[in-house]
């Protein structure tokens, strides 16, 4: 007859809140970029007054991202190694991910130069090779989860796609509360399209991050025991409910759903912080219900 013999012992958790804060800065940054390069990149001259705000916004959460990073070493001083060629690991994530954390501040802030400098054909050329690195310094953090396969709430292949769509949903409703300032204090009005198209943006986003938390759910109730034992520990966790679930997304989705609501820029601004707060909400309880399953 098998037999399973279960402690209820608490497993010490080896980060602490710096790391899902890096988490969520690269995210921001990466999602501030992608809507930067909109205007120089993508030719969509709608967006040209946001190209700007979102680089610089993208450059200074880059910058506060490492120092989460290193804050959570046990030997902060020795943070160098991670860049040093003779600690390259080519099997380890996390080494391909110091790489890209180095390389995308460069390119941002010689990106930024060419906006000061109003060269569109240097901003194009920059922001053309900027852009798959915002999409690989965040991608990799998703795969940085997907490959621990101890972790069954991490091991999963939707995370990349996941942490992705979330940066730029966060990064999109940033920039809508630093365009209502923008078009508060500045007498060059941006128009309405722009702004509606920002509501759309996330809303669509929204929908596609709600997609991947049904499929991250049935995949894991399928999987087993452990992805069971996730799945339950997940949704007796009010943080990732009521935080992340409801609102995160669907309060936003419905004020900016809501026709009363999407007219009013009170309401709409409510929905992005609550979308702000709610994706650091998703990277801190993806961290830390990983680590509440004990590992079998």
């Amino acid at each position: 007859m098998d037999l399973s013999v279960l402690y209820n012992v608490p497993h010490e958790i080896p980060w602490k809140v710096y790391i899902p804060l890096y988490f969520y800065f690269t995210g921001l940054s990466a999602g501030s970029f992608i809507l930067s390069s909109l205007s120089t990149v993508f030719g969509i001259k709608k967006y040209k007054p946001l190209a700007l705000p979102a680089a610089i916004i993208s450059f200074i959460l880059l910058l506060v991202a490492p120092v989460c990073l290193i804050l959570d070493l046990q030997q902060p001083l020795r943070f160098w190694h991670t860049l040093a060629p003779s600690f390259f690991n080519p099997k380890s994530v996390l080494s391909y991910g110091s790489w890209l954390l180095t390389l995308y501040p460069i390119a941002n802030m010689i990106y930024i130069w060419f906006i000061f400098a109003k060269d569109d054909r240097m901003m194009k050329v920059l922001g053309t090779i900027t852009v798959p690195l915002a999409i690989f310094v965040h991608a990799y953090t998703g795969f940085a989860f997907a490959v621990v396969r101890a972790r069954t709430w991490w091991h999963s292949a939707l995370m990349p796609g996941y942490f992705l769509t979330s940066a730029i949903l966060s990064g999109v409703a940033l920039l809508v509360i630093v365009a209502f300032v923008m078009d508060k204090f500045s007498e060059k009005k941006l128009s309405e399209e722009v702004f509606s198209d920002l509501y759309n943006m996330m809303i669509v986003i929204i929908l596609v991050d709600l997609f991947w938390v049904m499929s991250f759910w049935f995949t894991l109730l399928l999987s087993n025991a452990d992805g069971f034992a996730s799945i339950i520990t997940a949704l007796h966790e009010p943080l990732y409910v009521w935080g992340e679930i409801v609102m995160g997304m669907l309060v936003p989705l419905f004020l900016l759903i809501f026709p009363p609501t999407r007219r009013s820029r009170a309401w709409v601004s409510l929905s992005a912080i609550l979308v702000v707060v709610g994706v650091f909400i998703m990277r801190y309880s993806l961290v830390f219900i990983g680590f509440a399953v004990p590992l079998s």
